[in-house]
């Protein structure tokens, strides 16, 4: 048997899922997986399960909810099966620690932990980072949506967030701010008040040359830290903002992997993330023609400036996209640097096609707005099919043979934005706000090969898009396909290729063809 409570709780045996029943039945379950083989009073029991007023039959709901998880745990092989006991003053879940995700994350996290304190930081950052992606989302999120308000919950994303502080911090030991980067805006967004998080994000920009934007982290969480406390940021950030305006030597450290690349006379080959053409999915945007997305970019560019941004503040829609890469993979920086770029390519393609621009973002981090111009009732709709063309484009996260392994995670936020002009001609302008903050919540529990959606954008979309039922907050709404009858209900929002091909004329026709096939 193998149980999940890093993201909402989930049993399975062989890998095959084992229905939980009802509230009482998982909040039980719940509270003896985060206290495995240990004993938990029936008392405390009564306090967690009903923390306001316990009503009088609740010994005898625990007591049907005993019976029934007993008979959930009498599956599989006797001898990985795990067992509810009997014991004074309650009871105990007795159960393999490797079969619950939580004890094998703390457990990796011991590793790295002691990898790192042997100077095998290359090593510690693998693994830590193996331990933070055993997290689908908050620790059972489908029981806080409901009211569950464990102080064990809050424990546990300590845990998290002091896991991923030391990934950081042996990323940035090793020289690799740019594959810590984007994970520390996103970790950053979520915790602004959380220091060594701010100076390792600090750190990290600094390193990749962007020595504004690292002062403005500090500017920002010093504003915030004197406006809601009274208190200015301590020391350690205060002389790190002192050493970044001085250029102080002890900030370089190690060469990163992708200064390593520019020093590279030749370049190496790489297979790409991207395949060169798309495969069916639903009503993908596989427009005849497309060249390799690492060629396309200058090509693209015309088109783009067509729908340049203009500043202001308005509703829009964003995709993001996360490329997060494996540590463990033994591919070097040229070919990790490949398929982000891929990626990037690949996003300014499919945006332009519906609509959208492309923000400022930096890799593996990328960004695309709907409604920059002016907004139009149909936005979201074209963000989320951008989406399931991006994914469509990038496989779902599953890279061709020989290129890096990566996850690709995309979400879709709807709501008030401030876009702020490019910096300088031919550049991307800047996002802002509600939408973007709401996106990268949801970016961070977005599974592997799945369009995540904000509350927002579900609604304005609910006509066009069909979408499995889920919690949101906080891990958002699973987009599925678009509806069959709403494709000849949007022939406004039809896109033109870079070439003039007719995108979803295309894919209608694709998807009439294959209706009179199937029929």
């Amino acid at each position: 048997m193998e149980f999940r409570i890093l993201g909402s709780l989930q049993a399975s045996v062989d890998g095959t899922p084992v229905p939980l029943g009802g509230v009482i039945k998982r909040r039980l379950l719940a509270c003896l997986l985060l206290n495995a083989n240990r004993v938990v009073a029936t008392h405390k029991l009564l306090d967690v399960l009903w923390p306001d007023e316990t009503p009088r039959t609740a010994r005898k709901m625990i007591g049907n909810a005993v019976r029934g998880l007993r008979l959930d745990l009498a599956q599989g092989d006797p001898d990985t099966r795990a067992y509810l006991l009997t014991r004074a003053p309650g009871y105990q879940l007795r159960v393999d620690p490797r079969a619950v995700d939580l004890f094998r994350f703390r457990e990796a996290v011991e590793q790295g932990r002691a990898e790192a304190s042997a100077g095998r930081h290359t090593a510690a950052a693998r693994t830590l980072r193996g331990a933070l992606g055993l997290w689908r989302g908050a620790a059972l999120a489908d029981m806080a949506e409901d009211g569950l308000n464990w102080p064990e919950l809050a424990g546990l994303e300590s845990e998290r967030l002091s896991a991923f502080e030391e990934y950081a911090e042996a990323g940035l030991t090793v020289g690799d701010h740019h594959e810590v980067l984007g994970p520390l805006q996103l970790a950053v967004a979520e915790n602004p008040l959380r220091e060594r998080l701010s100076a390792q994000l600090m750190l990290a920009l600094y390193r990749c040359g962007r020595q504004t934007e690292a002062l403005s982290v500090f500017r920002r969480i010093r504003h915030e830290l004197v406006e809601e406390y009274g208190l200015e940021p301590s020391p350690e950030l205060r002389r790190l903002e002192r050493a970044i305006l001085e250029h102080a030597d002890s900030l370089d450290g190690p060469a990163s992997p992708a200064v390593e690349r520019r020093g590279t006379p030749e370049r190496l080959r790489v297979a790409s993330l991207v395949a060169q053409q798309p495969v069916g999915r639903p009503h993908p945007s596989d427009a005849p023609g497309d060249a390799p997305a690492s060629r396309t970019v200058s090509r693209m560019d015309p088109d783009h400036r067509r729908h340049s941004a203009e500043p202001g503040r308005r509703r829009v829609s964003v995709v993001l996209l996360w490329v997060r890469h494996d540590l463990a993979d033994e591919h070097g920086a040229d070919g990790v640097q490949r398929t982000l770029a891929d990626a990037g390519a690949v996003l300014r393609q499919e945006s332009a096609r519906y609509g959208g621009v492309v923000a400022s973002a930096a890799a593996p981090l990328f960004c695309a707005v709907f409604g920059a111009d002016h907004s139009r009732r149909d936005d979201a709709t074209r963000a989320v099919r951008a989406a399931f063309a991006l994914l469509e484009r990038l496989g779902g996260g599953r890279p061709a043979a020989g290129a890096p392994a990566v996850e690709v995670n995309v979400a879709v936020a709807t709501g008030e934005a401030l876009l702020a002009p490019p910096a300088a001609p031919g550049g991307v302008p800047t996002v802002t706000g509600g939408a973007l903050d709401r996106g990268f919540r949801l970016l961070t529990m977005a599974p592997r090969g799945q369009v995540r959606v904000c509350e927002e954008t579900r609604r304005a979309t609910e006509a066009c898009i069909t979408y499995h039922v889920g919690a949101e907050p906080p891990e958002g709404w699973e987009a599925v396909r678009v509806r069959p009858a709403a494709v000849h209900d949007l022939h406004e929002m039809r896109p033109a290729a870079p070439d003039g091909t007719d995108v979803l004329g295309a894919s209608t026709a694709r998807s009439r063809r294959r209706g009179a096939e199937s029929g």
